[in-house]
This record gives structure tokens, sequence and C-alpha cells, in this order.
């Protein structure tokens, strides 16, 4: 009986604690939760591996058709074509203009994308020269799983996937794969079951394909996995990002009678673009007179940031979400982006801007310096990943706008993705052919 009551005492302490926790740690007391209520959903959660489920696939050996180049993403969706995936989809899309069979694949969504939506989105990409038909298909559905060829070859675009078809490669004749790079992966967990994942995917068998050579130079200098050796860097297909003039350039004339705007590329899901060291360094600089008669809005997620007050009376407002040329507006309707990317990445947005005419305010990092980002643009302003540092380069940009800084495009770059994908979709269709042409394991 004395049991009982003990615990009848404890219980307003007990409540306390959850509501404590309800408001310190949502997403904790979310998963305490589903314990009650969804078991397997709070297992799942508790182990916090992505994407370990596995890719489905038949292997048809008498299969008559033309092996084909299978392009795996977790998903293809119209809020998820944002620089990475566009990328994927720009340099699928004319490997297959060059005449590879081609399936962009889904390895966890089991829908599709429209397909008159997705080639309207495909001609903002690469134009309306010549556009392939590529079909959208998904290997996330057990019941109906993808049929492939054994001489089959596999381009994974993440990490997840790369760890999907690690167990479908030993089942097939061609036993490598294409690996495109974007980032340094395994950087974006904490030291982790997905960090571990991730980085054991670069010991696995493939042929790289880097954007951009400081990645490349930096990953290349990586002893993990293959990385490090001499015949991967023989392998590797390297191409620079472009920023297309056509949707990048500095606007007819200023919008007359608004206030100067400052973007922050706000994603606070994805880490590497530190949100929060960005909005303390955006709270710091919005403090001076510099920025007295700026406005300042959030781009970059679809929802994920509300109204934030940053002090003296300022206000970092959320942005509409916007299609490609949208997007490529905003940016010519704007004077200075905040973008901090932890990563030897310069970051899209960051080159995007500089070609408008607009200031961006960028951090370095590693072989990403002061000097390397210099001569991309004059219109990059690089600081070290601090709050002092970037508060700063914000202040600074702020200042040369007021002064009456030209808008004029300054980019060191091809202003045009052929010039860059051509060359590599070249290589790589040459290299499709070669593997799936093998009939023994490799």
């Amino acid at each position: 009986m004395l049991k009982y009551f003990r615990a009848l005492m404890a219980l307003p302490g007990r409540a306390a604690a959850h509501i404590r926790l309800l408001r310190q740690d949502p997403e904790r007391f979310g998963r305490n939760l589903l314990q009650f209520t969804d078991f397997a959903l709070y297992e799942k959660r508790l182990i916090d591996v992505m994407n370990a489920v596995p890719m489905h696939v038949a292997i048809d050996s008498k299969a008559s058709v033309s092996p084909h180049l299978n392009v795996l993403d977790s998903a293809f969706t119209r809020s998820g074509m944002t620089g990475g995936p566009n990328t994927v989809v720009n340099l699928a899309l004319r490997i297959a203009r060059l005449g590879v069979p081609m399936r962009l694949v889904a390895t966890v969504d089991t829908s599709t994308l429209d397909p008159a939506w997705f080639r309207a989105h495909a001609k903002q990409l690469i134009g309306d020269v010549n556009l392939p038909d590529v079909a959208i298909v998904s290997a996330a559905d057990a019941m109906r799983p993808l049929v492939v060829s054994p001489y089959d070859v596999f381009l994974a675009t993440h990490w997840t996937t790369a760890q999907q078809l690690k167990a479908v490669l030993p089942r097939m004749a061609v036993r490598q794969f294409f690996y495109m790079l974007q980032e340094f992966e395994p950087a974006f967990y904490a030291w982790s079951s997905n960090y571990a994942r991730a980085l054991e995917t670069y010991g696995l068998d493939f042929w790289p394909i880097f954007n951009e050579s400081l990645l490349a130079e930096y990953m290349l200098g990586q002893d993990v996995g293959r990385l490090g050796d001499p015949a991967l860097r023989e392998r590797a297909t390297i191409f620079e990002p472009a920023v297309e003039e056509r949707l990048f350039r500095p606007p007819a004339q200023r919008d007359a009678g608004r206030p100067k705007r400052l973007l922050f590329y706000a994603r606070p899901t994805n880490t590497r673009n530190m949100f929060g060291l960005g909005l303390m360094a955006l709270r710091l600089a919005s403090a001076d007179a510099a920025f007295a008669e700026w406005e300042f809005l959030a781009i970059g997620g679809r929802g994920s940031v509300p109204p934030m007050a940053l002090g003296s009376g300022h206000i970092l407002k959320p942005g509409a979400w916007m299609d490609y040329e949208g997007y490529a507006n905003s940016l010519r309707q704007a004077d200075v982006l905040l973008c901090p990317m932890l990563s030897p990445h310069t970051s899209y947005p960051v080159l995007e801007m500089a070609a408008t005419g607009g200031l961006s305010v960028t951090n370095t990092f590693a072989n990403k310096t002061r000097a390397s980002l210099a001569s991309l643009s004059d219109n990059i302003v690089a600081a070290e990943p601090t709050v002092e540092a970037l508060a700063a380069g914000l202040i600074a940009a702020a200042e040369r706008i007021n002064a009456g800084y030209p808008r004029t495009a300054s980019i060191r770059m091809a202003r045009n993705w052929e010039v860059t994908l051509d060359p590599a979709a070249e290589r790589l269709a040459g290299l499709f052919d070669i593997l799936s042409s093998l009939r023994s394991p490799i």
C-alpha cells in the first residue's frame, strides 16, 4: 500500500518533468510518447539509421532489352528539386540525349513526378533542344520490384542510395557503379551510425563524379576508403558548376521605391548551412546603422522558418517557395545574400547571387579560402565561420550597397551548363558503354 501511495505522490513531479521536456526538447518528448502509441516507429527513430530500407529489384537474365543506366535518388519530388538534385537530373538528361537508355529511380518513395511538370522543369534545366524522354520509376515497392538486366549500370547520388545499392551489386554482372559526389556527406552527421554508414560507401568499388574541383581536391585528400587511392583519382570525372546567364543576370532596373533587401539562405534542417550561426550573425549585423532601412527575407525552404525578430525593429520574414525561374528573379531583386556553408563546396546560391550583380556573404572552409572564392567573383564577401566575422562581412556588404555599388555581374565561371556538363556526359556515356558490355563480373 505504501508503494502505491509513494507512486501517487510522485505523479505531479513526473508530470512537471514531462512538461519541461515538452518545452525544452519536443522531439525527445515525441519519441517518448511513441513508446506507447507506435512502438515500431519509436524503435526506428531510436535506432536513427537513415533510409535503412532495401531497394527492390528483380534481375531478369533473359531480358532482351538494352542495359539501362539507373540514376538513383530516394525520391524525385517537386519540392526536392533544389541545387544538388537539379544537377543530377541535368547531367542525367544530357547522358540520355547521347542515346544511353536511362531511368530515374526513386528508391524510397513509391510515387513519381507528374510527367508534364517534369518535362517543363527539364526544359528550364537544359532547354528544349533534343529533350530526351526519361522514365521516372520506383524501386521502393516490394510487391512491384524494378526489373533490371544483369548488365544494367547504376548511378548513386547520395550515400543512402549507395548503401541500398550495395546489396544489389553482388547479383549483377557489373559490380562497379557511378557515384555522384556533391558533398562530403559523412559530415552531415555527428560521429554516429549514419556517419559510419556514409563513410563506408567510400570503400565500395565506384567511379566518382565530382561536382566542383574544390570538393574533389578536398575529398581525394582524405585517407578514407578508396578516396586516397591514386587509381580512383584516375577514374574521376570532375566538372565545375555553371551559372546560367539566361536566369542569373543583373536586373534591367531596380524596383522603384522598395527598401534594400537582404536574403538569408535559411535551411535549418541542412546543418552545413549553419542556420543558427547565420541568424546570430544577422542579429548582430542588423543593429548596425548600415542596415537602418533594409528588409530581411528567409529563402531556401518551404515554410521552414517563421517570422523571427532580429532586433532594432527588424523582422526576418519567410519568403515564398518559388520555382527555378522565380528563385532566380528573387536574387535579381535583392542586394545582399547571406549563405553560410560549412563545406568545401562554394554553394550554388553564392555563385548565382554574384552573377546577378548582388553581393554574397559566405564563409571559408578548409581549401575554400578567401583567395579561391575571390578567384570566382569580386561579388563574394568571404569570412571565417564565426558570428563576429560573418556579421562584419554583412555590414561591409551593406555599406558597399549603400554607397552605390554598381549592379554588375562578376562571375569567372561557365555561364551555360552545356560547357561543363556536356563533356562530363560524353565521358560517362562512353564508360557506360564499356561497363554494360562486360559479360563477366568485375
